[in-house]
């Protein structure tokens, strides 16, 4: 067995950039699993960085790692809970990109308001109320 093809956790570490102790995380979580171990040490098969890069790919994308098990167990674009959880993660990042449109047109408001201070800009006194008047989710 070639210490090449099946490195240790520290070889795997280096490689993806991600620290043993996430990967050992990972393991916990039910996200990676070594390809066995030697004298005790685990070794990791050729697939396992490609694994972790696509659990990363997906955290950059907004998914928890709950969902990446999920996205994971699920292994194929025909399992309807795959259809179901990129549904809902693209409604989610909807939500999210229509909250930072509004939080930065907020912002650029802010910077271009002739108003002396936010306090007496109108439009910033109708958001106010508009916050007032609803719930808070």
């Amino acid at each position: 067995m070639s210490n090449r093809a099946f490195p240790g956790i520290g070889e795997l570490s280096r490689r993806t950039g991600l620290a043993a102790s996430a990967l050992r995380y990972y393991e916990r979580v039910g996200l990676l699993a070594p390809d066995g171990r030697v004298s005790g040490r685990r070794y990791y098969g050729p697939t396992s960085a490609e694994r972790i890069a696509l659990i990363r790919l997906c955290q950059d994308a907004g998914f928890t790692l709950a969902e990446v098990r999920a996205f994971l167990a699920a292994g194929s674009r025909r399992d309807p809970s795959w259809t179901r959880l990129m549904k809902a993660k693209r409604q989610e990042l909807e939500m999210l990109i229509a909250r930072a449109m509004n939080a930065k047109a907020l912002i650029e408001h802010g910077l271009a308001c002739r108003h002396r201070t936010l306090a007496r800009c109108p439009n910033f006194r109708a958001a106010l109320a508009s916050r007032v008047s609803r719930p808070v989710h």
